[in-house]
């Protein structure tokens, strides 16, 4: 699954929201409402929505009764009783930046998603200067290479940056990776390119596959893909399917990434539980 949800699509009004609110668990409730900005509260709905909607339709549970746990490091999982033989390791990742929404899903390989986007920085030379120690030499040198252009230069930059977040994300690690072990680079050195490759700590990983293109309003997303047997110990354990021969691993990373399907607010509500509502946007 590829989807995409535009938050500033979603205008509701307060009893529209509570509704919504209240299709997720109490502890997610919370966590929700805990948000100062409105915005934030939106974009945060949104993501626990599209889980719960992915879950519903991958495995048919109703949707009351879907429980979606984390990992002590932050990684999303669906609980192991869920999976079967057609689909053995549903993973998934999700991402928000600005007004847009995401999730990625896979049924075999580990999946990373990030997305990146403008926050109106005047300055990007000084702005991107924050964030050297995170990245390589060769990818320093590849972000600057963008030239004088500020619009391009923060292009470079988003890019790189959720590249390694997808990564990271994939593989469930969380805060307190060494950005720096996972070097990302072009090898046409063509360093617009859609098809980064990842060398990690000086060796080059060409079982992981990297897809990257870029949205609208200048926003930028990578989703990643890997060997199972990559994920951290704690994200390991959810999985059903660690060892993935190479023939089989092979032939998911060659497809061509699907393209996102862009979803609004009802299409991420099961009709079974909208209750007389008709229209939440």
């Amino acid at each position: 699954m590829r989807w995409l949800l535009n938050s500033r699509t979603w205008s509701p009004s307060s009893s529209q929201f509570s509704y919504c609110l209240s299709l997720l668990p109490t502890p997610q409730q919370d966590e929700i409402i805990r948000f100062v900005k409105f915005e934030d509260q939106k974009r945060y709905i949104l993501s626990r929505l599209m889980q719960q909607m992915l879950i519903h339709v991958v495995f048919n549970i109703p949707y009351k009764e879907i429980v979606i746990s984390r990992t002590k490091e932050g990684k999303p999982y669906v609980e192991p009783c869920y999976l079967n033989a057609s689909a053995p390791n549903v993973n998934f990742s999700v991402s928000h930046h600005g007004d847009y929404v995401a999730l990625a899903s896979e049924t075999l390989c580990l999946v990373g998603l990030d997305i990146m986007g403008d926050e109106g920085n005047d300055e990007p030379e000084e702005y991107i200067k924050n964030f050297r120690s995170y990245f390589t030499v060769l990818e320093w040198d590849n972000i600057n290479s963008a030239g004088q252009d500020g619009r391009q230069l923060l292009d470079q930059f988003h890019r790189y940056w959720c590249m390694k977040e997808s990564y990271i994300k994939a593989v469930g690690i969380g805060i307190g990776f060494e950005l720096r072990r996972a070097e990302f680079f072009f090898k046409d050195g063509n360093i617009w390119g859609d098809s980064p490759c990842l060398r990690l700590d000086g060796i080059e990983r060409t079982d992981w596959h990297f897809y990257l293109f870029h949205l609208r309003d200048n926003h930028w997303v990578c989703v990643s893909k890997g060997p199972p047997g990559d994920a951290i110990e704690s994200f390991k354990k959810t999985l059903h399917t660690i060892n993935v021969s190479d023939v089989s691993l092979a032939h998911v990373l060659k497809q061509k990434d699907p393209a996102f399907t862009e979803l609004t607010i009802m299409d991420i509500i099961p009709v079974a539980t909208l209750e007389g509502q008709t229209n939440l946007i």
